[in-house]
């Protein structure tokens, strides 16, 4: 593992105009982005522990109808995790190195609305990749393979360039040990170490834990950087999807992945 990349997915100020939900019994659900063509589920085919799409979206007050097509990726609840990406988010991540072995940890806008808690940046899942599938045709002929639908490998595919599809390991494997911990997955519940913001801050300023962050060095692979190193903490600004870490060198962090992934996952 030579990469871990912090991944921004679900709903944003932008796409969906509000927070996923953090439920009065501490689970969570990141609500996929609309997508405007047709792709394999609408927000009402949606289910979470038996909450339907139209639920989800009046739970959170969005600004998106239950029959409007959303773009449901990551996949990390299915028996094969994979996570599709495109267009100049699939160069940066191509340029930086990311290939099998690394790993994504997923975030994204959270709230809990039931006590009108905080805004917050919270991971909710992960994937270690295993391999990768690029170009559209070869995407489109392994998910027929495995029978799976998947908005990178559905209906109009034109406006994915130079698409690519992240395919899970079985199980997880960090410094040179497989777990038992699956590949792919995601968080039951929310705690207090899966949250990336600061307490009683805005959800944009980060506080990483100094225990795994306070000594590494050129951490950093691409848009973020340190606020105040020695209190790892980070102001996270501006959109943006990928957040690539360098974690050959600096193998506490992979650390830090495994601990939140085996105590959380």
């Amino acid at each position: 593992m030579k990469r871990i990349i912090l991944s921004r997915k679900g709903f944003d100020s932008k796409a969906g105009g509000t927070a996923s939900p953090i439920f009065s019994n501490g689970k969570l659900f990141s609500i996929p982005i609309p997508q405007a063509s047709p792709s394999p589920k609408k927000y009402k085919d949606l289910d979470f522990d038996g909450i339907s799409g139209t639920q989800l979206l009046k739970e959170v007050s969005a600004k998106v109808l239950p029959n409007d097509y959303c773009h449901n990726d990551p996949l990390l609840n299915e028996s094969i995790g994979i996570f599709g990406q495109a267009s100049s988010s699939q160069t940066e991540l191509k340029n930086r190195g990311v290939g099998p072995g690394d790993l994504f940890l997923f975030f994204g806008w959270f709230k809990n609305f039931s006590n009108n808690g905080n805004d917050v940046h919270h991971l909710f899942g992960w994937l270690q990749i295993e391999k990768i599938i690029e170009g559209t045709s070869e995407i489109m002929k392994y998910l027929k393979e495995k029978n799976i639908e998947h908005p990178h490998g559905y209906g109009d595919t034109s406006r994915f360039t130079n698409n690519a599809l992240y395919v899970a390991k079985n199980n997880l494997e960090v410094l040179g040990k497989k777990f038992k911990a699956k590949g792919h997955g995601l968080f039951k519940q929310t705690h207090q170490k899966l949250v990336l913001t600061e307490k009683n801050r805005s959800r944009s300023r980060w506080k990483l834990p100094s225990k795994y962050f306070k000594k590494t060095d050129s951490l950093f692979l691409n848009r973020m950087k340190w606020q105040n190193k020695n209190a790892c903490t980070i102001f996270y600004k501006g959109f943006g999807q990928e957040f690539i870490l360098d974690v050959e060198t600096n193998p506490s962090v992979k650390k830090w992945a495994l601990d939140i992934i085996k105590k959380h996952g």
